[in-house]
């Protein structure tokens, strides 16, 4: 029973995969109507996780099998992995072929546990965006690990506020002391503040952009 839903739960994850590559492809040579918002065979596309074999957290998590195969059908698709170092450097460069830029937010224990492995052992480039209130507690990374992961060339940490909390509700002040505390903490133990920033939940409000 549990092969099963492990073959279930691959076929899916291609599946979706395969259509979400094939409506990049089917946009970007739409017809004239969209030659504006659409370019042939340029961009970059953006593919966010969080938690790898906990199955405990359906909502956010992925089996490692699931995720190697994803990563195998980018590559096989003459996908570049977008390095994340490059994005000032290349921001108003046209891009000649797609290129896929994998994120990882909160900095899991379960994420270099077993993902970061597989990333480590192909060099494929990633943003692991972090919240440093809950640094080096149960089920999260220590900034001892997180560092391992800063110092290869391919990986990239960024911000990701102090508290995670769904701070588009907070007050212009508690977003400004939240930040602001991630801010110092991440001098102290990285020697600067990434300047890459991931909004807790993805939503944010005019003040806080």
């Amino acid at each position: 029973m549990i092969i099963i839903k492990k073959i279930f739960s691959l076929a899916t994850s291609i599946i979706s995969l395969f259509i979400f590559i094939l409506f990049i492809n089917l946009n970007s040579n739409s017809d004239e109507n969209n030659i504006k918002q659409y370019s042939n065979d340029e961009g970059i596309l953006s593919l966010m996780y969080h938690r790898f074999n906990e199955s405990r957290y359906p909502s956010t998590n992925i089996h490692m099998y699931v995720f190697e195969e994803q990563m195998k059908i980018i590559k096989n698709s003459s996908y570049n992995f977008s390095n994340p170092k490059n994005f000032k450097e290349n921001f108003s460069s046209p891009k000649t072929n797609k290129e896929v830029l994998i994120t990882i937010d909160d900095a899991f224990l379960s994420f270099y546990l077993k993902a970061w492995p597989f990333l480590k052992q192909n060099k494929i480039p990633f943003i692991l965006f972090v919240s440093t209130e809950p640094v080096g507690k149960s089920g999260y990374m220590t900034w001892e690990q997180i560092k391992e992961v800063e110092a290869e060339e391919f990986a990239v940490i960024g911000h990701h506020s102090h508290s995670h909390g769904y701070l588009i509700e907070k007050d212009d002040n508690f977003f400004i002391s939240d930040i602001e505390k991630a801010n110092e903490i991440f001098l102290k133990n990285l020697g600067y503040t990434p300047n890459l920033f991931s909004y807790p939940f993805g939503e944010y409000s005019k003040f806080m952009r």
